[in-house]
C-alpha cells in the first residue's frame, strides 16, 4: 500500500495542524509539498516539522502529489480547482466560500473524476442537514456571535462604516443569505458556505451576524424545519491552542478529512 502525499496551499494555522498531525501518525499520509503567498511561511513551516517537502508554486505542487488541502483564502479556490483537475487529484476545500461564487467547479471536477471533498468545518449538524435534505427542508438559518476584533477590517464593516470600537453590548452587523454572507466577510463565515452546500443552498439559507463584546469565543447556532422535524445545533468553538484567532474545530475538521482521505488511498492502492 502506497503512502497518500499531500500538498498544502497556504501555510498558515490549519497546515501547521495537519502538520502536526502527520508527524504524529493521527493522519497516515506525508506532506511533500507546499506552496504560500509569502514563501517565508512555507519555509518556516518546512523546518518547524522536519518535513521532507518542496516549496514551489502551485502548479509544481498539484503535480507532485495524490491530495491537494487549500487552507488559505477564498480567492484561490478556483485556481486551486483546476490544478487538481489539470493533474487528475483529489482537494479539499477549507475555503468553501469560494465555491459559492464558482458552482460550475463542482461540474469541473465530476466531469474530470476528481473529488472535491468539503469539511464541516467550525459547524456541528451538517450530517443532519444532509439527511433532512432527503425529506426537504423548509428553512435554515445560521446565527453566528464573535468578539468584535474577530470581524477587524471585514470589508462590509468598513464599506458600511459600522464602527465596532468600544462596542458595549450584542450588535447585529449582518443579516441576509448565506451568499451575501461571504462576499460581505469572505475570511469570517465559510460555515455559512458549507451549511448552504448541505442544505437549501446560498440564496435559501439565512444567516445573522452578531458582534458581540460579551463573548470570548465563536458561536454558532444553526436552526432548521422540515417534514422531519426541527434540528437546533449550537457550536462555540475554543481558539487553536496554535492562533487564537482561527477556531480549534476548524483544524480538527481539516485533519480528520485528510485522514480519511489517505485510509481511503490505502485502500485502494493496496487492491491495486
Amino acid at each position: 500500500m502506497a503512502t497518500m502525499r499531500v500538498g498544502l496551499v497556504g501555510c498558515g494555522n490549519i497546515a501547521s495542524d495537519i502538520c502536526l498531525a502527520v508527524r504524529d501518525r493521527d493522519i497516515p499520509a506525508e506532506v511533500v509539498a507546499l506552496t504560500d503567498i509569502d514563501v517565508s511561511r512555507a519555509e518556516a513551516l518546512r523546518n518547524d516539522y522536519k518535513l521532507n517537502a518542496c516549496i514551489g508554486t502551485l502548479d509544481e505542487l498539484a503535480g507532485a502529489v495524490d491530495y491537494i488541502v487549500e487552507c488559505a483564502v477564498a480567492a484561490v479556490v478556483p485556481e486551486v480547482v483546476d490544478a487538481a483537475v489539470r493533474h487528475g487529484v483529489d482537494c479539499l476545500v477549507m475555503s468553501v466560500g469560494g465555491l459559492l461564487e464558482r458552482p460550475e467547479l463542482f461540474d469541473l471536477a465530476r466531469r474530470n473524476n476528481v473529488n472535491l471533498w468539503v469539511p464541516s468545518g467550525a459547524i456541528c449538524g451538517i450530517d443532519g442537514i444532509r439527511a433532512a435534505m432527503h425529506a426537504g427542508l423548509d428553512e435554515v438559518t445560521l446565527t453566528t456571535s464573535k468578539p468584535p476584533k474577530g470581524l477587524k477590517d471585514a470589508p462590509y464593516l468598513r464599506d458600511k462604516g459600522i464602527d465596532l470600537e468600544g462596542l458595549t453590548e450584542p450588535l447585529v452587523v449582518f443579516e441576509g443569505t448565506a451568499r451575501d454572507a461571504v462576499r460581505a466577510f469572505p475570511a469570517n463565515i465559510n460555515v455559512a458556505a458549507s451549511l448552504s452546500l448541505a442544505g437549501l443552498g446560498p440564496d435559501r439559507t439565512r444567516v445573522r451576524l452578531v458582534a458581540d463584546p460579551g463573548t470570548t469565543v465563536n458561536t454558532h447556532e444553526i436552526h432548521a424545519k422540515g417534514p422531519f422535524g426541527e434540528l437546533t445545533a449550537i457550536m462555540r468553538n475554543c481558539p487553536s491552542p496554535r492562533n487564537p484567532k482561527s477556531s480549534y474545530m476548524a483544524s480538527l475538521s481539516a485533519c480528520v478529512e485528510v485522514a480519511s482521505a489517505a485510509r481511503l488511498f490505502a485502500a485502494r492502492t493496496g487492491r491495486e
